[in-house]
């Protein structure tokens, strides 16, 4: 019988420290033995001396990195223009609703993919998202990223040249960087003038080789002959056909001898 209560105690114990266990929660607290913190007007460090991170888990606002170093999710705001959809006035086409994307009208432009790649040779890709830009030419990044680090800011698009931005940017907290101020934000001085003062991004690398030729003009009149509309590439200033009207900033670009600069 003594036995029996024994083991109904234990068992007991057991039980209450198993929901003692469970009801912990995480909590992004750094807990060391030593370390400190650094800046300067180019970054920032933040050390300690303990455990290393093990893994970071991440959502679309937060982060959480096991272990005693606790990482920071970072904003990027970016702010461009595709040089097809530009219409006037800093706004461009609803593309994805007159390529029959989405049902309602709205101030969504397109879905362009944005990297983050490494200051240094060979530039390797760190993180990449991809972003609904806005007809106003504001698009958030979702990835993550190294506050205090330097990162080129990489734009790709189904039609248009892969463009960088023209020096590494630094990232903090709240990062903006604005690609359409001028043709010079973007690596090789390569945008176009859409409007006194408003530089976009080329339009019309639709077979995405980084060059913009007669191969590009080529499908444009493929598409054309087939009397495509919906969400095609080859639809160069997105009102969801594939016409006459699509072949000009096409051509002009190819006499233009346009092609991506990068590192």
């Amino acid at each position: 019988m003594k036995k029996i209560k024994s083991f109904i105690i234990i068992f007991i114990g057991f039980i209450s420290m198993s929901h003692a266990i469970l009801a912990q929660s995480l909590s992004p607290q750094v807990i060391a033995s030593g370390g400190g913190f650094q800046s300067n007007t180019i970054g920032s460090l933040s050390f300690t001396i303990g455990e290393t991170n093990t893994q970071t888990l991440s959502s679309a606002t937060n982060m959480l990195t096991q272990g005693f170093q606790q990482a920071f999710k970072a904003t990027l705001n970016l702010k461009l223009y595709l040089q097809g959809y530009y219409t006037s006035g800093g706004q461009m086409e609803n593309v994805v609703y007159n390529q029959g994307v989405i049902p309602t009208s709205g101030n969504e432009c397109d879905t362009i993919e944005i990297q983050l790649r490494n200051a240094i040779p060979p530039y390797n890709q760190i993180s990449t998202s991809n972003a609904i830009l806005q007809t106003n030419g504001t698009a958030t990044f979702g990835g993550t990223a190294n506050i205090g680090s330097a990162y080129y800011i990489v734009i790709k698009h189904r039609n248009t040249l892969e463009s960088w931005s023209a020096n590494p940017i630094t990232i903090t907290e709240n990062t903006f960087y604005d690609f359409s101020v001028g043709a010079n934000k973007v690596y090789g001085d390569n945008q176009s003038e859409v409007e006194s003062g408003v530089w976009a991004l080329y339009s019309g690398d639709l077979n995405q080789d980084e060059n913009i030729d007669l191969l590009d003009l080529g499908d444009i009149e493929t598409d054309i002959n087939n009397f495509e509309f919906g969400y095609f590439a080859s639809d160069i200033n997105g009102d969801g056909n594939v016409d006459l009207l699509d072949s000009p900033t096409v051509e002009a670009n190819i006499n233009g001898f346009i092609f991506s600069s990068h590192p």
